[in-house]
Formats: structure tokens, sequence, C-alpha cells
């Protein structure tokens, strides 16, 4: 064995047991519940500290505040190597009269402060609960939790968007405080009001008077979903006071795939997926818009980019769907552009957005695809490609 050989061992050696030591310290002390030392942290979630953090050939997933029920909080550290666990560790923290605030911060602004060209793609990303005039729902699990929350005697708060017959979002915020139900209706945006009520009407209610309830008799709406109705009841006496519509999603069992989108607004704005030089599939590139993408198909999960390589899916088949899914209301066409007929889809966690401009990149104008946070606009899309 020659010299120079027997230092390349040496060194693959070393470099081995160092990166065995650098797991062995992670893996402890996500063991034992305690943060990773050797991880790029990415993907920072507003929650109190929540990340996913990357080391070399393993990720650690930090999730903070995962439930508060009864005074206590729940947190749990995960380690995974090719998507399975190696290690991990709950936790069960006391909340205190201190860290309440911490873990119950405001979710939303105040409506008082909110702009009135609040616009969709802002309430999506905003997570609000939304029901929309042709049944499309979004964020009914953040309805579900405040449900929850209320049932724990924890305090929280919900935005619920609503439209009158003529597509005039009504905003209602419900805020439970422990001791009582805040009510603001914000009917500002109704042009279809006299001008004297387009407002907000604020009510107060005793929490020890009133409990919230959602009916138990549902109606069908389409196969996929129910109503119900959310309201305040009064124990002392018959009067209720309606909150919203409860619109249950049954899942889809026939859905051959699920798009994942993690949101990261700490990386690059835009990061190709896949380039139209790598294959001869399409004649446009593939992006994503402030995060990353991964696709669950057939129960396995993996990167965007690995499943359209290796034909898992086709970038045809995602575009397929939402326009089924918008045609079945599962989902809403933000917009069709006038640009010869860019469209986007918006989905509760991300967007869709299918370029087919007349102009720009030489005479095929722009067909590109992007996958990102709900409130991509294409306006922002189009100045990269004059930056």
């Amino acid at each position: 064995m020659n010299k120079s050989l027997k230092i390349m061992i040496t060194i693959l050696v070393l470099l081995l047991i160092m990166w065995g030591i650098i797991f062995l310290v992670d893996y402890n002390r996500v063991s034992n519940f305690k943060e990773p030392i050797f991880v790029r942290k990415s993907e920072m979630a507003n929650d109190g500290g929540s990340y996913i953090g990357y080391g070399l050939g393993y990720r650690v997933e930090v999730k903070k505040c995962i439930t508060v029920e009864n005074g206590i909080e729940t947190e749990k550290i995960e380690m995974y190597i090719f998507n399975k666990v190696v290690a991990g560790a709950i936790a069960e923290i006391k909340v205190t009269d201190q860290n309440m605030n911490d873990i119950n911060p405001k979710k939303y602004v105040e409506l008082e402060n909110l702009e009135l060209d609040y616009d969709f793609a802002q309430m999506v990303e905003d997570r609000c609960y939304i029901l929309t005039n042709s049944n499309a729902v979004y964020h009914l699990e953040e309805l579900d939790n405040f449900i929850k929350n209320v049932e724990n005697k924890n305090a929280d708060e919900i935005r619920i968007i609503e439209y009158t017959i003529e597509g005039q979002p009504v905003i209602t915020n419900l805020e439970y405080t422990g001791d009582k139900f805040i009510l603001k209706n914000d009917w500002r945006r109704d042009a279809w009001a006299v001008e004297e009520d387009r407002k907000i009407v604020t009510t107060e209610y005793d929490a020890s008077k009133y409990v919230l309830v959602k009916s138990e008799t549902s109606s069908d709406i389409t196969n996929l979903k129910t109503y119900d109705e959310l309201s305040l009841h009064s124990i002392e006496s018959d009067e209720t006071v309606h909150i919203c519509t409860y619109a249950e999603v049954k899942q889809d069992e026939n859905e051959k795939f699920k798009i994942q989108f993690n949101k990261n607004l700490n990386g690059d704005e835009i990061i190709k997926i896949l380039g139209r030089e790598e294959t001869d599939r399409y004649d446009y590139d593939i992006y994503s818009y402030k995060g990353t993408v991964n696709i669950i198909v057939n129960g396995e999960e993996m990167s965007l980019r690995e499943a359209l390589l290796n034909n898992k899916i086709t970038a045809e088949e995602i575009l397929e769907k939402a326009k089924k899914d918008a045609n079945e209301d599962k989902t809403i066409i933000g917009d069709i552009y006038r640009d010869g007929g860019s469209t986007v889809y918006i989905y509760n966690d991300y967007s869709i957005l299918k370029l087919n401009t007349l102009s720009g990149d030489g005479n095929y104008g722009k067909k590109d695809l992007y996958i990102g946070v709900p409130s991509m606009n294409i306006n922002d899309i189009l100045a990269t490609y004059n930056s």
C-alpha cells in the first residue's frame, strides 16, 4: 500500500470518527430532550422556537407548544435519518402566568389596524378559517384548535372569513380569555351595506354564562363536505349567538399524492427545483417560492425534485389535480391573468402559479411553474426575470 493511499484512508477514517462523534452528541442530546448542537437551523416557525435543523446526514425537528391543555404545554424533539425516526423525546411543561402570553401571543393584526384591501391570499397566509360562497374551505384545523382550547379553558382566538351573497368578505374575530368571549364583527368591506353599518361591532359575553357549541345536526353539501353551525349558547336563556358555519371536509381517499410545502422566509426567495435542461419532459422550469416542496406519493414522502426525476409524479398531474380541485370547490382559482392565461391556485398552505405570458423570454413568453406561499404574487415573480 503506497503512502498516498494510506494518507487518504487515514483521513477518511478520521472524518468518519469525527462524524460519529458529532452524530452521537446530537443523538444523545435529542434523546434527553436537549436541542442539538451540530445542525443548521432552517424553516423557523413563529411559535416560540420550533425549527428544522439539518446536520451531516440527519435532520432534527424541534416542535414547541404542540398542545396546551389543562395548564400543560407539550414539546417534542425528533431525529431523522432517511425520514425514519432514530431518536426522540417528548416533554410536558407546566404553563405559568408569566409565560402564558408567550405561548398564546396575538395571532392576528387587530381588526382596527387591518387594511381595508386585506386580500384573499393574505387571509389564507394568516391561517384564517375561511368559508367561501363556492364551498371551498380553508384552515378548518385552526377552528378545531380554537374549539379544543375553549373546551380546555385555554386562552385563544380565531379569525373567521365568510362572504355575503354579493361576494364581499365579512371578518369575525372571536377571542376567548378564560373569563369571557370577545366577539368582533367587521362589516367595513361590505359595499352593499348602508354606510352607517360598515363598521366593527364588538360584543362581550361572560364565559360563565355562555358556552361554545357546534350543532350536532349536519347538512350534506357535497360528498366531501358537511355543514354545522358554531354558536354561543346562553346557559340561562334560549339566546343563541351565531358565530359561523362550521364546514367539515372529509378526506378524498382517491388522491394519489399530496404536496407538503415548508415555508422558509429566511432563506432564498426562489429556488429552482428542476430545470428544463435536465429533462426532455418539460419546456419550462419548476421553482419554489419562499420555501421548499416535498410530496407524498402513495404514502412515501420525498422531495418534489426527486419525485419528478424518478417519474413518481409529473408537473402535468400536479396542474391537473389543481384544476380538478378548483372545479370541485376544494380550492380557489385566485385569478386567471390577462397575459396569455397565467393561472394561480391557492390552497391552505401553498399556492401554485403556472405562467403563460405572451412576451418576455424570447418569442415564447414565460411558461414556468412555481409552488410557493399562499400570498405569492405574479408581479413579484415576473420582476425577478428583469432583475
